[in-house]
């Protein structure tokens, strides 16, 4: 089973989670959000803790999915690709 961190919890980043959750294939380990309250209540729906993003891309996950605004992508793909991690980025 591969283990996602998920970076945004907004519209599309919930409706990944939710796609990784019930794959059967996949689990959202880590949710990262700068609203606290977003990142808490899709973790919750996914049986994932919150985390900073620097620390779920620190942390023991397969892969990133970057589901935040555009003009962050390119310095989380980077940081993400850094780790060592795999990455899906939305858009």
């Amino acid at each position: 089973m591969i283990r996602f961190g998920v970076l945004g919890a907004g519209r599309i980043g919930k409706v990944h989670a939710r796609s990784l959750h019930e794959s059967g294939r996949a689990s959202v380990a880590f949710v990262a959000d700068a609203m606290a309250d977003a990142a808490t209540s899709l973790a919750n729906s996914v049986g994932a803790s919150t985390a900073s993003v620097e620390d779920v891309i620190a942390s023991d996950v397969d892969a990133i999915l970057i589901a935040t605004p555009t003009d962050t992508h390119a310095d989380l793909i980077e940081a993400a690709a850094r780790a060592g991690k795999a990455i899906l980025c939305e858009k």
